[in-house]
């Protein structure tokens, strides 16, 4: 039942007619891995400002220098 959505919305899509029908039913079929990828992202951001964060005073030696 899946595939014939998808199917469907797809042919709706590129009639014209049902073109907002065929989009939903698109976002419909994938939205398990929507959900997926945008908790990754969350998860991902959350891991990188958290390591960004965990010395602040630290400088890379071609950074200081360049400071200086």
């Amino acid at each position: 039942m899946g595939k014939f959505l998808l199917c469907l919305g797809i042919i709706l899509i590129f009639s014209g007619i049902g073109t907002g029908v065929g989009i939903f039913l698109v976002i419909f079929y994938f939205w398990e891995d929507i959900k997926k990828s945008i908790g990754n992202i969350d998860a991902t951001s959350r891991n990188n400002l958290s390591e960004k964060n965990s010395n602040p005073k630290y400088y890379n030696e071609d950074t200081a220098e360049e400071m200086r």
